[in-house]
């Protein structure tokens, strides 16, 4: 069952089981009568967000000196169509492939173009690559997206686009 199906039936049965009626006995009248309880359902605003099938903007490059100092740009979209990886490290494109299993990730094959990049873009683009070589987990946490190395420490973070 998929995730949006999951949480409509969750839903449904919610709202279900909050609007039944009982009967309760009435002092005034020495009989029963039917009362609603009203439904106490509170239902999270937060939006469910996706790895997958998300544009991801780069915020910032763990490993860099300047770790929250990123060109405008940068950002990574995982499709789930064909598990490849497409984006851009702030001036040129990106692309690649992945893995997924569970909160397990491996990325293969990045490359991007090769058009001069000016003030320090090449920097960025250098740390982004190294990066997600080195991913191997990832978390969504607040509307942001972590990429973790082997020893759990983040190299990048994104947020949602």
């Amino acid at each position: 069952m998929s995730k949006k199906a999951l949480l409509s039936a969750l839903v449904s049965s919610l709202l279900m089981a909050a609007c039944t009626t009982t009967s309760t006995p009435d002092p005034r009248f020495g009989s029963k009568t039917e009362a609603v309880i009203p439904a106490q359902v509170v239902l999270s605003t937060q939006k469910i967000i996706n790895l997958e099938n998300t544009k991801w903007q780069l915020v910032a490059l763990t490993r860099s000196v300047n770790a929250n100092q990123i060109q405008d740009g940068a950002f990574l979209n995982f499709q789930s169509v064909n598990s490849r990886l497409n984006g851009s490290t702030g001036c040129n494109r990106l692309m690649g492939g992945y893995r997924l299993q569970g909160e397990l990730i491996k990325l293969s094959e990045i490359a991007s173009t090769k058009i001069f990049c000016p003030r320090g873009g090449i920097v960025q683009e250098a740390l982004l690559i190294e990066a997600l070589n080195d991913t191997r987990a990832w978390r969504i946490e607040a509307g942001h997206l972590y990429l973790l190395d082997e020893k759990g420490e983040k190299v990048a973070v994104f947020e949602v686009h």
